[in-house]
C-alpha cells in the first residue's frame, strides 16, 4: 500500500502527523512525505520517504508548489492522505481518481467554528470574502470547486474519512459532525527522540511557560513573567522561541530558567503546571502528561481552545490585555493547587488512553484502501 501525505510548513501542522507516519509504516505501507525541501531534516523522524516542493512565504505560492509536485507522483500512490489547510487534497484525490483522508491537527471545522477562527490573527484577513475569493482563485486556476472559497471548501466539501487530534469531548459543536466521517482520535502520542536538556528538578515545583512561535509582545510578558515568580519557591522555565534575544531580559533570578527553545515533552514531564498560548499541539501534550494549563490566547483556534479547556476543567483561561503579575501569579497557583483539576486531568487521560490514537487511525487508513481494491 502506497501513500502520499500532503501537508504544508507549519510545525504545529506537521508534528502530530509524525506518529501516524511511524504506525503506517510499522504496519507495512510506503508512506511518501510532500513537504517543502527544507524541512527533509524533520520529517525524517517519520521514516518516510521525502519529495520537496519549493518553500515560498505566501501561503498561496506554498499550496501551488505542493499541487504541482503532487501533481507529478499521485499516479503511484493508492491513497492520498492531506491535513486539512492543504484543501487541494480533496480534489487531487477525486482528479486521480484515488481514495482519500483529511487530517485535522486542530479542532475540526464548520461555519460556527470557522467564524470565531478568523476573528483575529493570521486568517483573519479572510473575514473579507472578497479576499478569500481573490485568494482561492488564484491558487485553483483549473481546478473544479465546490464553492468559491478555501474556507469554505475545507466546510463543505470532506472525504469521508477525517481524523481528527483531539478527544470527541474537546471538540467544539461536536453533535454538528458526522460521527462516520469525523474520527476523534485523541493527541498524538508516541515517542519522541530525547534531546539535550540541562535543567534539573529540585524539590520544588515547576512552572513552564510558553508561548510557541509567538514573539509579538513577548518581552513585556516575559518580564511580567520574572516579576511574577522571582521571589517565590519555585522554578519557572521559560521557552521564548529561537527568534528571541535572551539579552533584552535583564537581572534574571536564579529561580528563572530561559531557553530560546525546550524539549517541551520532557519539559513537561517534569512541570506541575503549564503557561501556554493554547495551540492545540500544546494543549493536547499537557492532557497526556496531566499538566494543568493556563491558557492566554493570541489568535487562531487558541482562544477556542482556552475555552474548551476550562469547559473540559483542565485549567483556566486569561486574557492577555487584562493581564498583570498579580493575575498571572494567582491564576497559576491557584491551577496548580485545584484538586479538582488534577481529577478531571485523571479523567481525560483516561479518555486518551481509551481513544484510538495513532495506531487506529492507521488501521483506519488502510481500511479505506482495502476498500477502495474491493
Amino acid at each position: 500500500m502506497k501513500i502520499l501525505m500532503i501537508n504544508l510548513p507549519y510545525a504545529g501542522h506537521v508534528v502530530p502527523t509524525i506518529g501516524l507516519i511511524q504506525q503506517l509504516i510499522q504496519k507495512g505501507c510506503h508512506v511518501t512525505y510532500l513537504m517543502p525541501e527544507d524541512w527533509q531534516s524533520r520529517i525524517s523522524e517519520s521514516g518516510a520517504d521525502f519529495v520537496g516542493y519549493p518553500n515560498h512565504p505566501q501561503l498561496s505560492e506554498q499550496m501551488k508548489n505542493a499541487w504541482s509536485m503532487a501533481e507529478k507522483i499521485v499516479d503511484e500512490y493508492d491513497l492520498v492522505l492531506y491535513e486539512q489547510f492543504f484543501f487541494l487534497g480533496k480534489h487531487l484525490a477525486d482528479k486521480y481518481h484515488k481514495p482519500a483522508v483529511r487530517i485535522f491537527t486542530a479542532p475540526a471545522t464548520n461555519q460556527k467554528l470557522m467564524q470565531e477562527y478568523i476573528q483575529s490573527g493570521p486568517l483573519s484577513i479572510f473575514r473579507y470574502r472578497w479576499i478569500a475569493h481573490a485568494f482561492t482563485k488564484d491558487i485553483a486556476k483549473g481546478i473544479p470547486l465546490k464553492t468559491d472559497n478555501w474556507l469554505d471548501e475545507i466546510i463543505e466539501n470532506p472525504p469521508a474519512l477525517n481524523l481528527v487530534y483531539t478527544l470527541k469531548e474537546f471538540q467544539p459543536y461536536v453533535d454538528e459532525f458526522d460521527q462516520n466521517m469525523y474520527q476523534f482520535i485523541g493527541p498524538s502520542v508516541y515517542q519522541r527522540e530525547k534531546q539535550e536538556f540541562d535543567f534539573i528538578k529540585k524539590d520544588r515545583p515547576v512552572i513552564y511557560i510558553s508561548l510557541g512561535t509567538i514573539v509579538k509582545g513577548a518581552a513585556s510578558f516575559f518580564k511580567m513573567c520574572i516579576e511574577a515568580f522571582e521571589h517565590e519557591d519555585v522554578d519557572v522555565i521559560i521557552s521564548t522561541g529561537k527568534k528571541f534575544n535572551l539579552n533584552k531580559l535583564k537581572h534574571v533570578p536564579e529561580n528563572i530558567h530561559l531557553y530560546n527553545y525546550v524539549p517541551q515533552l520532557q519539559v513537561l514531564k517534569m512541570s506541575d503546571v503549564f503557561v501556554t498560548h493554547g495551540g492545540m499541539n500544546s494543549v493536547s501534550e499537557a492532557f497526556v502528561y496531566n499538566v494543568p494549563q493556563v491558557v492566554i490566547p493570541f489568535s487562531s483556534d487558541q482562544p477556542v481552545n482556552g475555552q474548551c479547556v476550562e469547559k473540559i476543567g483542565a485549567g483556566k483561561q486569561l486574557s492577555l490585555s487584562a493581564l498583570n503579575k498579580d493575575i498571572l501569579k494567582n491564576t497559576v497557583f491557584s491551577v496548580m493547587n485545584d484538586t479538582e483539576i488534577k481529577k478531571n486531568l485523571k479523567k481525560i487521560r483516561n479518555l486518551i488512553c481509551e481513544s484510538a490514537g495513532n495506531e487506529g487511525a492507521a488501521e483506519m487508513i488502510i481500511e479505506v484502501i482495502r476498500r477502495k481494491g474491493d
